[in-house]
């Protein structure tokens, strides 16, 4: 980067969205449409110039040709989501910091099988669960290998942060890091996906092996 898209349609109609290269001007709309981590992967931010007229319809933007000048960096991220996270009231340093820790995680910076196992063992410990592990080559072999209803996937994030909250204002018992022990470093070094897949055991797959369907 930088780096232009090529030309595109443009629709310039009054749709909030539609044809074009769709963009945003205030990162914390695209959040809010987005998300941070949509179907359990870390979403991208890269900061945009449109090149020729800008369509705007509410928060959303569009343009037939976009230059991609960089990736926002970690300051600027923390930045919106500290915004975001008003509403958690004196709790919203440490919300946001959950949730920028999480963000990292998703985005599955490392590569380390051993250091994936070590976090999932630590995680199933802290839920007091005795199960054992069985990695899997591909994210649909640990799917067909058990029809689970509990997949460690996108949910285990909010869960997390759910539990968080909710121990820190006294609303539950318990650690309020009980559901991020383990499982968030797993997924910091490469955890794909991590769900039941037989009787008392957590079948795994590394990022690398998920291929197109870990993501889906």
């Amino acid at each position: 980067m930088p780096w232009d898209l090529p030309a595109v349609t443009l629709d310039e109609s009054d749709a909030e969205c539609a044809a074009g290269w769709n963009f945003v001007e205030d990162l914390g709309a695209a959040f809010r449409v987005v998300g941070l981590w949509p179907k359990g992967w870390a979403v991208s931010v890269l900061v945009v110039e449109p090149l020729g007229e800008v369509v705007r319809r509410g928060d959303k933007c569009r343009s037939s040709r976009l230059r991609l000048l960089r990736r926002a960096t970690l300051e600027e991220i923390t930045s919106v989501i500290r915004r975001l996270s008003e509403p958690f009231g004196d709790l919203a340093d440490e919300m946001t910091a959950e949730q920028v820790a999480w963000w990292q995680a998703l985005g599955r910076p490392q590569r380390d099988s051993a250091a994936v196992e070590a976090g999932l063992q630590e995680a199933l410990k802290a839920r007091g669960l005795a199960w054992r592990l069985r990695r899997f080559g591909s994210s649909r072999d640990a799917w067909e290998a058990w029809e689970a209803r509990a997949a460690w996937d996108a949910r285990a994030a909010w869960d997390a942060l759910t539990m968080t909250f909710a121990a820190r204002r006294g609303w539950c018992e318990g650690d309020p890091t009980r559901l991020t022990v383990g499982i968030r470093d797993a997924y910091t070094n490469g955890l794909a996906i991590a769900l039941p897949t037989e009787h008392e055991t957590l079948g795994w797959v590394m990022a690398q092996e998920a291929g197109r369907a870990g993501r889906e």
